[in-house]
Order: structure tokens, then C-alpha cells, then sequence
């Protein structure tokens, strides 16, 4: 009775896998680009559908943080196609001069009290450069121009017997003359970074005729040079001498606020592709910059008052005791006189 049953057996199993298999399966995230190549500066749309077997409470996508550093997120749209169907369109602008490779990254699912995680699937993007491939001519070389011939070893032998009679007359005229010098401390006024720096942008906007000048490449590396001074006086990062990833690998580190260090890799990355990847900015886009250089601006009042206050009173104690030090030198020195 089993034998002759067991074919049926065999074949119940295989309808209930095939059927369970083609659910599981019907749960796919897709990941695709509006584009197959870029180049430095292009926006671009990253579309990641959700195709479900059975309706859940909420979806949620991952933010920007899943995404490579040389993608700029601009804008995020959802579209609930169906109840078994979710898109999200991520507008991200491209800065890099090499191919990007956006790993896998997790859906999650929330039903009730149960979370379940999709995994999209990978994607690159190919790099299309804009740049010519003909290499430019080498200017030809000038000719050495020739020099009469000049004693300068005896012009700097006079110099040095001139210099050496003046030392030695101040020295021994000092001997002779003794003067009181009233003693000055002169007091050294605290610079406050931020104010430094939102007066460096109300002088470019007030002061410098972009439209006229045309000069972009100036513009720019003012905005984000005064940032990154902004930072290397407050923060003691070196971001002055660093390059656009080496200092957002230290505003990482030293847990700088999100939204200001969204805004110093959008105005960085403007700057780089201005200053080094040959991009001709609108005066639009150059001036939406400096907009975004503002809001850093109100943001950094807000996070960083108490942190600007901290480093007035290390300046004040330390000047204090600087002046009160060469005070009792300069004391000790008119009395041995």
C-alpha cells in the first residue's frame, strides 16, 4: 500500500516546494540608474523598486549613508505603486574621476511586532570622461639668457663689514644710554572662527562682482578654503592641508553634526570638480553654493556656541598668563640694568 502511494507522495511534495519557492521569490528589490555612464557633475536618478507576496505595514528604505561618499544626495521621492509594491527614487549628484560600485543594501519589512530584511542587488557606474584625449604640445624652450659677469663676492663681503660695524655701534650705544622703556601689554584680541567666517561670505557677496569677473575658480576656493579654516581653528582637524575625503574621514571621527558635514561634502565636492576637474559652474550654481555655505553658518551657531565659548576662555586664561609671565621677565631684566 505504501509502495503503490508513494509516487502520489512524491508528487504532493514537489507541488507544495514549487508553489512555496515561486512565493518566496515573488519578494524581489531592484536597483537601477537613469544612466549606464557618468561624468563629474552629472545628476542622476537611483530607482529602487520593492516587489512583495503579502502586504506589511511600513517598508524602510536606507538613507544616504548606504551610499558611496562620491554620490551627493540632493532629493529622495517615494511612489506606493500597489499594496504589495513600494519606489523610491534617489536624486544623487556624481564628483569622482573613476568608477563607483554601490554594494547590496537592506530593505527592511515591518509587520507588527516581526521585521524581515530584503537585499537589493549591486550596481555600478561606469565613469565617462569629459576631458580630451589628444595630449597637449609642450611649449618650446627658451633660450638661457646670458649674464654679464658682477663682483658679488666682494658687494657681499662690504655687506657683511657694514652690518658688523652697525651691530657692534647699537651695542655698545646701548651700554652707554640706559632708557626706561615703559612696559605695554598689549592685550590680543580673540578671533571667533564662525564670525570669521560669515564675514568672509558677506565680503565675497558685498564686495566681489562674480558676474563680471567670471572667475569661478576663485569664488569657490574662497567658500571652501573658510570652511575648512573654520574647522582647523575649532576643531584642530587639518583640514587646510587634507584633501576632500581626508576630512570628512576626520568630521566622521571627531562626530561633527550630520547636517554640517552634508553640507561641507556638497560644498568640498563643488569646489574640487571647479578647481581641479575643469567644470565650467553656473553663476546660479555658483551662488546656490554660497547659500549653502549660510545655512552651514546658522547650523554651526546652534551646535557649536558652547564650543566657541570653551575656546574664548582657553584664549583669555591662556593670554593672561603669557603676559603676566613676560611682565615679571621684563621686571627682572630693567633691574639688572
Amino acid at each position: 500500500m505504501l509502495i503503490k502511494n508513494l509516487p502520489f507522495f512524491f508528487f504532493f511534495i514537489g507541488i507544495v516546494g514549487f508553489f512555496n519557492f515561486q512565493n518566496v521569490n515573488a519578494q524581489t528589490v531592484i536597483l537601477t540608474s537613469d544612466k549606464d555612464s557618468i561624468s563629474v557633475g552629472d545628476i542622476i536618478h537611483l530607482n529602487v523598486k520593492v516587489q512583495l507576496n503579502e502586504e506589511v505595514d511600513e517598508i524602510l528604505f536606507p538613507d544616504s549613508s548606504f551610499f558611496p561618499n562620491e554620490l551627493s544626495l540632493l532629493n529622495v521621492e517615494q511612489f506606493t505603486l500597489t499594496d504589495f509594491s513600494d519606489s523610491l527614487s534617489y536624486k544623487v549628484q556624481f564628483f569622482s574621476d573613476q568608477d563607483v560600485f554601490i554594494p547590496s543594501f537592506p530593505i527592511a519589512l515591518v509587520s507588527q511586532n516581526d521585521t524581515s530584511f530584503l537585499y537589493s542587488n549591486s550596481l555600478q557606474l561606469t565613469y565617462r570622461s569629459v576631458l580630451p584625449n589628444d595630449d597637449a604640445e609642450l611649449n618650446p624652450i627658451k633660450p638661457i639668457l646670458e649674464f654679464s659677469s658682477f663682483p658679488w663676492g666682494l658687494v657681499l663681503l662690504i655687506l657683511i663689514i657694514v652690518g658688523a660695524g652697525i651691530w657692534a655701534y647699537l651695542t655698545f650705544r646701548k651700554k652707554e644710554i640706559v632708557q626706561e622703556i615703559p612696559i605695554k601689554i598689549q592685550e590680543v584680541p580673540f578671533i571667533n572662527p564662525l564670525e570669521h567666517l560669515e564675514k568672509t561670505l558677506i565680503a565675497l557677496k558685498t564686495e566681489y562682482n562674480l558676474a563680471q569677473t567670471k572667475d569661478y575658480k576663485y569664488f569657490y576656493s574662497t567658500i571652501s578654503d573658510s570652511i575648512r579654516e573654520y574647522y582647523e581653528e575649532l576643531y584642530q582637524i587639518p583640514a587646510l592641508e587634507s584633501t576632500t575625503r581626508e576630512v570628512l574621514r576626520y568630521l566622521d571621527a571627531f562626530g561633527v553634526d550630520n547636517e554640517m558635514t552634508q553640507r561641507t561634502r556638497s560644498i568640498l565636492n563643488r569646489s574640487d570638480m571647479v578647481k581641479f576637474a575643469k567644470f565650467e559652474p553656473s553663476l546660479e550654481g555658483a551662488w546656490d553654493t554660497h547659500s549653502d555655505a549660510q545655512d552651514f553658518i546658522e547650523r554651526a551657531k546652534l551646535i557649536d556656541a558652547s564650543r566657541i565659548a570653551r575656546k574664548k576662555i582657553d584664549h583669555d586664561t591662556t593670554w593672561l598668563h603669557a603676559n603676566t609671565a613676560d611682565l615679571n621677565n621684563d621686571e627682572d631684566t630693567t633691574k639688572g640694568e
